[in-house]
């Protein structure tokens, strides 16, 4: 059994808000489509150890992030990465390099690399320090005053318990350790992921509603992983169902969804199966694409509650009426429906009712 399934996870100060923890997440999810296009092997732990860990099988390494907001516009710089907080209960926690620096003394070679992300930009001695090792230069020699800066400052933290092989570990964690500032915005990470997952699935011509049912559950299980709570030791087997996220089984489901739900292709053959006119084939498939536009819009919060409700309706219509359709007795049931929630029907398109209508005649058909 690796270190890292053996040792007790560290306190961590955790997301501090709802929105820290849901930037998180969001970044998770983020991470975890662009391992998806890359057709990576690779399993993502939810909060284990770090905020993520990344395990590549082929090389039994794991990968440590921390991922960090900041609500004003300031860079981070070294002292600060490298501050510590007062406990509640006294003493103080380790800094976030600190903390990083804690991955390398403790997992050895199981820490390939670590990995400090914010929505932030650095200053410039943290990006002089960032240069030397894309480069693949070494610190010390290329600028020994901010090496021993930065050694000084992670021996300050470990100064009571002093490690002897302190400098060995060192020199891993100073040409080990990257900073990146995300792409993820504080104000709309949602609606980013949302288009990054989007713009991967773009290419396999799946309808909207599956696309964004397969995002949905993509971002509860992460939510559900970075909450769930274990205790070490564990068994890798155990560790994988609990915090784990598999790369190519995502990948299996979604290629499973496809299959079970049909994709654009399917959808408009089946419709040329229901007896419609060239006028109403062409009706339907343009309110559908522009229904597909309005649903992924996450801000558009009002038309997601229409959409829901009228598919509620449509649900219940198909139970006690089986293969008979009669639109304008639908229509006049969601319209009721809509008034009774509160929920505003002057800009209903009895075309919309006929899509959902369609859709989920054509999910029971598969």
């Amino acid at each position: 059994m690796g270190k890292v399934l053996e040792l007790e996870q560290r306190e961590q100060a955790g997301s501090g808000s709802y929105n820290r923890f849901e930037y998180q997440v969001h970044w998770i999810v983020c991470h975890i489509i662009g391992q998806l296009e890359n057709n990576a092997e690779c399993i993502v732990f939810c909060e284990f150890h770090d905020d993520m860990a990344e395990f590549i099988p082929e090389k039994e390494e794991y990968q440590f992030y921390q991922i960090k907001t900041k609500e004003d516009s300031s860079d981070w710089t070294v002292a600060e990465l490298s501050k510590r907080e007062k406990k509640k209960s006294g003493g103080y926690k380790k800094s976030f390099l600190g903390f990083i620096y804690y991955n390398f003394l403790n997992f050895g070679v199981e820490c390939s690399h670590c990995y400090f992300i914010s929505n932030n930009d650095y200053d410039k001695d943290v990006r002089l320090w960032q240069s030397y090792i894309e480069d693949g230069k070494i610190v010390a020699v290329e600028n020994n005053e901010l090496y021993q800066r930065i050694k000084g400052r992670i021996k300050d933290e470990y100064v009571d318990s002093l490690p002897s092989n302190f400098d060995s570990v060192f020199d891993i964690f100073i040409q080990n350790t990257f900073v990146h500032k995300s792409k993820l915005q504080l104000s709309t990470y949602t609606t980013q992921t949302a288009g990054m997952f989007f713009d991967q699935l773009a290419n396999k011509n799946i309808p909207t509603d599956t696309a964004h049912l397969i995002f949905q559950q993509l971002v509860n299980d992460v939510r559900k992983k970075s909450t769930e709570q274990i205790k070490t030791p564990i068994s890798f087997k155990s560790l994988v169902d609990k915090k784990g996220i598999e790369i190519s089984k995502i990948n299996d489901k979604i290629n499973s969804t496809i299959s079970k739900k049909g994709n654009y292709t399917d959808f408009y053959e089946y419709l040329s199966t229901q007896g419609l006119t060239d006028k109403e084939l062409h009706c339907i498939e343009s309110a559908k694409t522009l229904h597909d536009s309005r649903w992924l819009n996450v801000n558009d919060f009002k038309y997601q509650e229409i959409v829901i409700t009228l598919r509620k309706v449509i649900s219940t219509y198909i139970e006690c009426m089986g293969d008979f359709y009669d639109a304008s007795v639908l229509e006049k049931e969601c319209m009721h429906e809509l008034l009774k929630q509160g929920l505003s029907s002057q800009s209903l398109d009895r075309t919309l009712i006929e899509v959902l209508y369609y859709e989920q005649r054509f999910s029971k058909e598969i």
